[in-house]
């Protein structure tokens, strides 16, 4: 991987850029600052090397904190993953859940404004993959979309899905939802922007893959809902 990928942008363009960034979002205290997260399987676990937000037309860029977490041992634990999810996980599907799944904050303050496109780079099984997403008006309309937020202790306030959750693929696709106010909003999948090999071919497992477990999506469906963005937004 290219030493451009893993070198944090510097503090001062983050930070500078905050005061000449373009209100697109709701004036609305519970409007959050937007996040990029991930999703991974147990028996198929990716890591995070970097994601950001960037915004060319107002010149800024916006970086996650570390992804720690989605390598630690307490979270890579298969009956932590069931004691989360359901008791009968097999280890392949991945699973939405805000105790399974790292949702770092953004460096600094954090953006409001919305970005045009998210970058992630992440590794599976040796092979490095990037990610990058147009955020296009659709999403930008979901995720200022206000919904009832679901809490009793904010009855009567409007809730945000300003959480971009990344369901990553051992075959390096990505899928992405929208999340937040006990919502996932399906966005779609993408293939790999870019597709890097380990210069030593002996790190790749040869793991057969099961897809037909692979490739399902677990969540709570008795605290969330889920929905496809074009039943939510049509432009």
């Amino acid at each position: 991987m290219k030493k451009s990928y893993k070198i944090l942008f510097p503090l001062f363009i983050i930070f500078s850029a905050t005061s000449c960034a373009k209100q697109n979002y709701p004036d609305d205290e519970r409007y959050k600052p937007w996040r990029i997260g991930a999703a991974i399987s147990y028996e198929f676990s990716s890591g995070v090397l970097e994601a950001y937000g960037v915004n060319k037309t107002e010149d800024w860029t916006s970086v996650m904190l570390p992804y720690g977490n989605l390598v630690s041992g307490k979270r890579l634990n298969l009956e932590n993953y069931k004691r989360s999810s359901y008791p009968e996980y097999d280890g392949n599907s991945l699973i939405l859940n805000n105790i399974i799944n790292f949702t770092p904050n953004q460096l600094g303050l954090g953006f409001k404004t919305l970005p045009e496109q998210l970058y992630v780079y992440w590794r599976n099984n040796g092979t490095d993959y990037a990610t990058v997403v147009d955020v296009t008006p659709q999403i930008k309309a979901a995720i200022t979309k206000p919904y009832p937020h679901p809490s009793w202790r904010f009855e009567g306030e409007n809730c945000y899905q300003t959480d971009f959750i990344f369901g990553l693929l051992p075959d390096g696709r990505a899928k992405l939802w929208l999340e937040g106010c006990n919502i996932y909003t399906y966005v779609g999948e993408y293939q790999p922007t870019k597709v890097m090999p380990p210069a030593d071919p002996s790190k790749i497992k040869n793991k057969p893959i099961p897809w037909d477990k692979v490739n399902q999506v677990w969540y709570d469906k008795e605290k969330y809902k889920m929905q496809n963005i074009d039943d939510v937004v049509k432009l």
